[in-house]
């Protein structure tokens, strides 16, 4: 399966590279969304792909309605074909392909995903994990980062419309979270966690959609990170991709505590 996820990052990626890739196209647009036409084509891509080989999928994908290749689909995946769509549009070289495969009767949770991807878009760079055996990025094993204090923490944080106590909170309060990222790209946010490259990540706002954010926090698990809402709770099982979700991801529980100790205004 990850060979077919694999093969399907390197179509949209070899697609994004060509003449035909136009980033200011829009395919359609509505007051509440606008798809860019690179979207639709990559995921013309995957979905040409997932049909031809002949596993069975139930298709769950924010552009169009959920759909099966074959009848009676033994897995369900759910595609975000280009993560960071505004970033491609700005020119910002920083996107990526998400792709998490479930069985079909399971909760669509983090836990449940038996293989995920995440592949940025730009560089190449290829981040795998298939449930039980580990999480692997080029091939090489990821494992993540040690660090357990947020004043040690590098972190990938979102500020798009988020709360601002809670933003408040993490930039103000000693010891201070000063070193932050953001890609613009909750996928490549998210896996950066796996890798060790983020110590954590922090999306506090109930704005993720599940296609963004499920193949990475799959990968962190397999990595031995530690994923959960804002609350610290576990995330609630994926049943549409117009729910909006938060996300904290950290590679150790103790800085995972002290995060959403932070985020909550309670002592850890």
């Amino acid at each position: 399966m990850l060979e077919l996820l694999e093969q399907l990052f390197r179509q949209v990626r070899y697609y994004a590279q060509s003449e035909r890739f136009d980033r200011n196209r829009v395919y359609s647009q509505s007051p509440k969304h606008v798809t860019m036409q690179f979207d639709r084509d990559a995921e013309d891509i995957i979905i040409t792909g997932l049909e031809e080989s002949g596993h069975g999928f139930e298709v769950v994908t924010e552009e169009r309605p959920t759909f099966s290749t074959t009848p009676n689909p033994p897995y369900r995946i759910l595609v975000d074909p280009i993560d960071g769509s505004e970033n491609v549009t700005k020119g910002i070289m920083s996107a990526a392909i998400a792709l998490a495969v479930l069985p079909i009767d399971m909760p669509v949770v983090p836990e449940q995903v038996l293989w995920a991807l995440v592949g940025d878009l730009f560089t190449g760079t290829v981040y795998v994990a298939q449930k039980g055996n580990g999480a692997f990025r080029n091939g090489l094993r990821c494992q993540v980062s040690n660090v357990k204090s947020i004043q040690h923490c590098l972190a990938g944080v979102s500020m798009d419309g988020r709360s601002h106590r809670a933003l408040q909170r993490l930039f103000t309060e000693k010891p201070r979270l000063s070193r932050l990222r953001r890609m613009g790209s909750a996928a490549i946010d998210c896996v950066y966690v796996a890798s060790g490259t983020y110590d954590a990540y922090i999306d506090m706002g109930e704005a993720l959609t599940g296609e963004s954010f499920l193949a990475s926090a799959c990968i962190v698990l397999e990595a031995g990170g530690v994923v959960s809402d804002h609350q610290g709770k576990p995330l609630r099982s994926i049943t549409n991709l117009s729910e909006k979700f938060s996300l904290v991801t950290a590679a150790t529980r103790e800085l995972h505590a002290e995060i959403v100790a932070r985020l909550n205004h309670k002592k850890a």
